[in-house]
């Protein structure tokens, strides 16, 4: 008769002869063929366990089955498979176990216990005394009239000595003692499984890393590269002018030599800019860029301050200090105002430029050096050479590579776009919300001649965001009066049409008048002018000429 408060089905499963694997080795062997190819095919952690758990209740006989894992920190385990012939699984699933309780090792469970000690536990009655705490078993028993016998914890622990978990094997007869190394070699095949899982997880993790990294060092690079090119490429000269573009075309031919390049134009045309320029696109962009300006210096600074000097050298040398020539080893020096300095220095620079040494001021060695030089002048020093102020050896020296950079006046096409340039950088700077220059000061702008060239402009535009209110609009009465006077007594040729007069007259004025106001609609711009008019841009600057317009 089934024993009051037990299912039928179960009471009949105790009265069924424990059979072992052994007694079917075809099965054991299907079983164990069935996890190894699950092993190889399937990715899904929780059905990978699951197929396993499947195959080792099946030979074992076992009611119910479940799979513990660890949890990243190795604090507690948690169910990840669990399976019931017999009850809802879900019932009988449990909660967590905690490993530790305050500070100590929880020995008192025994799927705890079987993770620390690393052994199969075979508990054949967990009603008799084991020295285990089953409470939390007793208490189910009781809620689903289950009545649990025995059970077997197999640590699930991979070849390399990892531990990953527990396998839990309950049921209501006691297990032979045969089934322990079928356990065994499942808890095996789950450990390898998690350590594949758990390792694609982590290749595949590592992959998404690395491409997550890649595209940030992509843009990354892509956005350093623009912010390199903003502060020292081309785009940072502005000039659409032909003038312009014949100086960025030379540049573009010199950037990658180590020749030395002589710089020719007035004073504020942006000489430094375009040698700074050169230095950061060239080769010895990762080395120094040193600027001196030759006039800012008296004679006998000069030497010490190019050389560099020794402890002792002369009275204050209290230190070592190394020259100008000595840091932009590698690199580059910019000589700012050649024509400024001093024939006995220029001896000394020439032999720099021949010899590739320096001797310090002091020292009885010589230190090699790799400078490329780039000097700059306003001055004619051709003209200078003839009249025995600057030498002509170094002057054939350092003009290998001229470049003249035009003034402002004759690359009238690019004042409008410096402009807007430099009232962004002073609107920022003083932080005024300036929307732009009313249509009579951006004429007055325009059409000065700029004899101070960029310099003269930047201070303009500068003078004039200080004066302006926020939110207001530069207008003539925040320009110099010099300005704004010259502007207009410059425009020589009258707008309105002359009716009086012979013919050739009265069209030479309407031609002048119809050129002129084109002009002032293209801010002066005489490709844009001439394209609209439908004339060569040689044939307008001829007429300019001709019918005296000019800014």
């Amino acid at each position: 008769m089934p024993q009051a408060g037990l299912p039928t089905g179960l009471w009949l499963r105790k009265t069924e002869r424990m059979t072992s694997p052994f007694d079917n080795p075809l099965r054991f062997i299907e079983e164990l063929t069935k996890t190894a190819t699950s092993l190889s095919t399937e990715r899904n952690l929780k059905r990978l366990l699951s197929l396993m758990l499947t195959s080792v209740r099946t030979l074992t006989h076992a009611e119910e089955g479940k799979v513990y894992l660890l949890d990243r920190t190795k604090r507690y385990l948690y169910v990840e498979v669990c399976q019931n012939t017999i009850v809802d699984a879900h019932v009988r699933e449990g909660s967590t176990i905690e490993l530790y309780r305050d500070g100590k090792r929880n020995v008192s469970h025994i799927c705890a216990y079987c993770t620390f000690v690393n052994k199969l536990l075979n508990v054949s009655d967990i009603y008799d005394y084991t020295g285990f705490d089953f409470h939390d078993v007793y208490t189910l028993d009781a809620l689903t009239g289950y009545r649990t016998a025995s059970v077997i914890v197999v640590p699930l622990r991979s070849y390399q000595g990892l531990t990953h978990g527990v396998l839990q094997l309950v049921n209501s007869s006691p297990f032979p003692a045969q089934i322990e190394s079928i356990v065994v070699a499942f808890a095996s095949q789950a450990a390898v499984a998690i350590e594949n899982v758990q390792l694609m997880n982590e290749n595949r993790h590592l992959a998404e890393l690395l491409e997550r990294t890649k595209r940030a060092l992509e843009q990354e690079n892509s956005a350093l590269r623009k912010h390199l090119d903003a502060q020292y490429g081309f785009a940072r000269i502005i000039g659409t002018s032909a003038r312009m573009q014949q100086v960025f075309s030379l540049m573009e031919k010199v950037v990658d030599s180590d020749v030395a390049v002589l710089l020719m134009g007035e004073t504020g045309t942006g000489k430094e800019l375009v040698a700074s320029t050169i230095h950061h696109n060239s080769q010895r962009r990762n080395r120094e860029f040193v600027a001196q300006n030759c006039a800012a210096m008296p004679e006998h600074l000069l030497e010490s301050e190019f050389f560099g000097y020794r402890r002792g050298a002369f009275t204050g040398a209290e230190t070592d200090k190394k020259g100008l020539l000595e840091i932009a080893d590698r690199g580059t020096l910019f000589l700012d105002e050649i024509g400024d300095m001093p024939l006995g220095m220029q001896a000394k620079l020439l032999r720099v430029l021949q010899e590739g040494e320096i001797r310090p001021l002091g020292s009885v060695k010589t230190t090699k050096v790799n400078v490329r030089v780039i000097a700059a002048t306003h001055r004619d020093l051709q003209h200078m050479v003839e009249t025995g102020q600057f030498r002509e050896d170094l002057y054939y020296r350092l003009c290998v590579f001229p470049i003249d950079i035009p003034p402002l006046r004759e690359r009238q096409e690019d004042v409008l776009a410096l402009l807007n340039h430099w009232l962004a950088i002073a609107a920022e700077q003083y932080q005024k919300a300036v929307p732009g220059f009313t249509p009579q000061a951006l004429d007055c702008l325009v059409s000065y001649a700029y004899p101070g060239n960029i310099r003269e402009l930047r201070n303009v535009v500068e003078r004039a965001v200080l004066l302006v209110e926020d939110k207001s609009r530069i207008n003539c009465e925040h320009l110099p009066g010099h300005i704004v006077g010259k502007s207009k007594s410059e425009e020589t040729v009258p707008v309105v049409t002359q009716t009086q007069g012979s013919l050739p007259e009265i069209v030479r004025h309407f031609e002048a008048s119809i050129i002129l106001q084109k002009l002032r609609e293209h801010n002066w711009n005489q490709t844009k002018t001439a394209q609209e008019l439908k004339v060569a841009r040689r044939t307008l600057i001829e007429k300019m000429h001709r019918l005296d317009i000019r800014p």
